[in-house]
């Protein structure tokens, strides 16, 4: 009976450890976080520049079908 109550309390210490390994530390309070940056600023120029991409991939990929 002792045996596999030793048994119990082996795995069950190894369980702990294990969690214990991995925690993340605890670090001290910092700063405020930044202030969030708009994605809109640059989305008209970004939406022209693919569809600009776009033409240019498929007009080049029609021209390598023909050849």
């Amino acid at each position: 009976m002792k045996f596999t109550n030793f048994k119990f309390l082996a795995t069950v210490m190894m369980a702990f450890i294990s969690f214990i390994s991995v925690a993340q530390p605890i670090d001290p309070p910092a700063d405020d976080d930044p202030t969030p940056v708009p994605i809109n600023t640059k989305l008209i120029w970004l939406t022209i520049i693919g569809i600009a991409f776009m033409f240019y991939y498929f007009k080049n990929r029609k021209q390598f079908a023909t050849k």
